[in-house]
């Protein structure tokens, strides 16, 4: 739940200040969501999409914030509502399909790549490593790690814009 909290919580707090602009109530919101989410937390059950959720109960809970602060003549003057609408079921299953085949997509076009280029992409982008500290790690030279993290990067575009 840590984990989920620190990875998730930027994210809704930029979704949720779109909505309502108090930074303490926002906070307050997101707090009370993480709590209620670890209390029912054996009622929820699976959840195959977990940003979508989160958002959704970001979305829910804001809005019953604005009611219950009496800020719906601000939103009606402000804006239509139809920007807080909520994603189907099927919109989202369907983005969660895209979304999956883009990742099979990297990944089989990492797969392609040199088990070198492999491994100091992921040096350089999954450890965020600088060029120097990759080249001592794997005692290269900085010159050639860039060489190979640009070759790298090279295939990758040729590969995904199949």
């Amino acid at each position: 739940m840590k984990i989920l909290y620190k990875n998730c919580y930027q994210e809704l707090y930029a979704y949720a200040f779109k909505m309502l602009p108090d930074k303490e109530k926002i906070k307050d919101c997101l707090h009370e969501i993480f709590c209620q989410i670890w209390e029912d937390r054996k009622k929820i059950g699976d959840i195959t999409n977990i940003k979508a959720y989160l958002v959704t109960c970001v979305r829910n809970r804001i809005l019953k914030e604005i009611k219950q602060s009496s800020h719906v003549d601000q939103i009606e003057n402000h804006g239509d509502l139809n920007q807080f609408k909520a994603y189907s079921y099927e919109q989202l299953l369907i983005e969660s399909q895209h979304l999956e085949e883009r990742k099979q997509k990297i990944w089989d076009a990492v797969s392609r790549l040199t088990p070198m280029q492999r491994e100091i992409i992921s040096l350089k982008f999954l450890q965020n490593l600088s060029y120097q500290a990759i080249a001592i790690q794997l005692e290269l030279k900085p010159r050639t790690v860039y060489n190979h993290v640009y070759a790298a990067i090279c295939s990758l575009r040729i590969t995904l814009k199949r």
